[in-house]
């Protein structure tokens, strides 16, 4: 399957929001598809946000394939070094079975190269780490990630995700260095 990441088109926020939404209501956790519908909306009104990396892979049909969406991530005074994967959606089609695994666009790679390529331009803009929280055979197996408490990271009481679901990069040695290695939903808000 041919396809290319970029950075989104205003004009496909529209598309992107059927993505999220199909995709999250339809894998096989049953997630709150309203919830993600306005998901990226929300982060794009936040001071967080970085439209950098706010990223879809297109086919050669300009068929958005997947939506990949990161933000900064504060830990401690003064430390944005830090990016936090807020959203991953690769494209639901309706010959998709959970029952048997099988997909027309899920788990052929394209999220991994999504965040692959976003972690690199978070790199690149001078972050030193990612932070995430999903699925470990995802994260872990695929995307080389670690669970947060192998890096020394810790979290606050405003994390209400297992300690098995949440997950670290470092883009560069020593990412977290300069942060407080903690945790923390205080700052976010994007439910708004």
């Amino acid at each position: 399957m041919n396809y290319s990441i970029r950075k989104i088109n205003t004009e496909e926020y529209k598309d992107v929001r059927i993505l999220d939404k199909n995709s999250f209501g339809m894998n096989e956790r049953g997630s709150n598809a309203d919830v993600h519908e306005v998901f990226a909306d929300n982060i794009r009104k936040s001071p967080y946000f970085i439209s950098e990396l706010d990223l879809v892979a297109v086919d050669e049909d300009g068929l958005i394939l997947g939506h990949a969406i990161f933000s900064a991530l504060p830990m401690g005074d003064n430390s944005n070094h830090v990016v936090w994967l807020n959203s991953l959606a690769i494209r639901h089609d309706i010959s998709d079975n959970h029952i048997t695994m099988q997909y027309k666009y899920q788990r052929k790679g394209i999220g991994t190269a999504l965040v692959k390529h976003g972690l690199e331009i978070a790199k690149k803009l001078g972050y030193s780490a990612c932070m995430c929280c999903g699925n470990p055979q995802v994260y872990q197996s695929k995307m080389g990630f670690h669970n947060y408490l192998e890096l020394g990271l810790k979290k606050d009481n405003s994390v209400d995700d297992p300690d098995t679901c949440i997950f670290a990069t470092e883009l560069i040695e020593d990412g977290f260095k300069e942060t407080n290695k903690k945790l923390s939903y205080k700052y976010y808000n994007f439910m708004a």
